[in-house]
């Protein structure tokens, strides 16, 4: 299956964010993880598609599970604005389906993103980077992990994902490594600082 496509069945509607919507933090926090090349497009890497994004869940009446995402195609993009995010606002992993508006559609992977923010209630932020060194030392640093024979972007890796933070017992704040998505990790905290710290510590390690 090719990277960068959206493999869940989307109903979208194109439409401006709503205006109790913030993507301020969201925004500069994604600037920051561009800067570090955790998130971004790079045409020596995954045959020149973007990679990585990020997400933060939104308070919505009668929509506990919602978030806002950055947008498919925007890797390419070193500050983002508010058009390039998405609302999701409903997700069903076991049938592969999403609901999300926005002015763009969501990234080809929130179907992940949304497996963790229902598998953990208490996280509000998921970060998705792409870390070489990390993910190459995943096992022997005994990260949670996906095996390497599940692609990126499926309901197959949601599943996994889910999978891994029911088995594992996870905590509101952590890592997991996708061994078959190249260089890809989750990342998620109970805020969005508790998420990017994270990233801080580890790369101070």
């Amino acid at each position: 299956m090719q990277e960068g496509v959206i493999q869940y069945q989307l109903d979208f509607s194109r439409q401006a964010l709503p205006d109790g919507v913030s993507v301020d933090e969201l925004n500069a926090c994604r600037a920051r993880l561009f800067a570090l090349k955790l998130i971004g497009q790079d045409a020596s890497r995954y045959q020149g598609l973007g990679y990585g994004n990020i997400s933060q869940r939104v308070e919505l009446p009668g929509k506990p599970d919602a978030f806002l995402i950055t947008g498919s195609q925007s890797g390419h993009l070193p500050v983002l604005e508010r058009r390039h995010y998405a609302l999701v606002t409903c997700c069903d992993p076991m049938e592969n389906r999403l609901q999300a508006n926005g002015e763009t559609p969501p990234s080809s992977e929130a179907m992940t993103h949304a497996v963790i923010y229902q598998a953990l209630p208490a996280v509000h932020a998921v970060i998705h980077v792409h870390w070489p060194d990390l993910w190459q030392n995943a096992q022997e640093r005994r990260m949670l992990a996906t095996a390497r024979d599940i692609p990126y972007g499926t309901p197959q890796m949601a599943q996994a994902v889910r999978h891994c933070l029911l088995q594992a017992d996870a905590l509101n704040t952590g890592m997991l490594a996708m061994l078959g998505h190249e260089d890809g990790i989750m990342i998620w905290g109970r805020t969005l600082v508790d998420a990017e710290a994270q990233i801080q510590i580890t790369f101070n390690d």
